[in-house]
């Protein structure tokens, strides 16, 4: 019989621009890097692909976070690991990938609003402003700040590269990864290369 050892998931929530989409792809291309197999199931790209039918109240969330809890779950369990990265405003959906998924990491992307308002590389809070939206979790409705995250991530003052950095280092403290990494300065170079061709840097 085949068999295989699990992967693990990275939940990543915070605020929308708290820099979970970024950090997410520098991960997983860190990951792919030394030879990992890891999926980004990046939640906008989800919902556009899977569940394009979904709005922004809490039922449509609802749903969209146990669709992608559900992928994590079977990614991991047959060996990939997967990265999530999403608004996931309340405990509860986290909760519901923690118990789904066995090795599950949460990483929270903590930024202040005024910095998110700064960045708004979606135009987001821009658009809010106008009084176009009044949907943005945070602001408008509630996010709740996880109580038990494996990881919380200064994203108003750390950069790109030092979030990556923690989080690869939690993924070595939790047994996750090995402590031996054969990550090179020119695996860096190549990463950096890639987060620049998909638009992050």
């Amino acid at each position: 019989m085949i068999t295989w050892e699990k992967g693990f998931g990275i939940w990543i929530t915070g605020v929308p621009a708290s820099g979970k989409s970024t950090i997410g792809s520098g991960v997983q291309q860190r990951l792919l890097a030394m030879g990992h197999r890891t999926a980004n199931l990046d939640a906008d790209e989800v919902r556009k692909n899977v569940s394009p039918d979904l709005k922004y109240s809490k039922a449509d969330r609802d749903l969209n976070t146990k669709r992608l809890a559900y992928l994590m779950q079977l990614l991991t369990r047959n060996g990939v690991n997967a990265i999530v990265a999403a608004v996931s405003p309340l405990r509860e959906y986290r909760d519901r990938g923690r118990a789904m998924v066995e090795n599950f990491v949460e990483v929270y992307c903590k930024c202040t609003l005024e910095e998110c308002k700064k960045r708004d590389p979606k135009g987001l809070y821009a658009r809010a402003e106008r009084g176009e939206i009044n949907d943005i979790a945070g602001w408008h409705q509630p996010f709740e700040d996880p109580l038990k995250a494996e990881l919380v991530l200064d994203t108003t003052d750390q950069s790109v590269e030092q979030s990556i950095d923690l989080v690869m280092q939690t993924l070595i403290d939790l047994g996750h990864l090995a402590k031996e990494s054969s990550y090179t300065e020119a695996d860096a170079k190549k990463v950096q290369e890639r987060l620049a061709d998909l638009g992050y840097l």
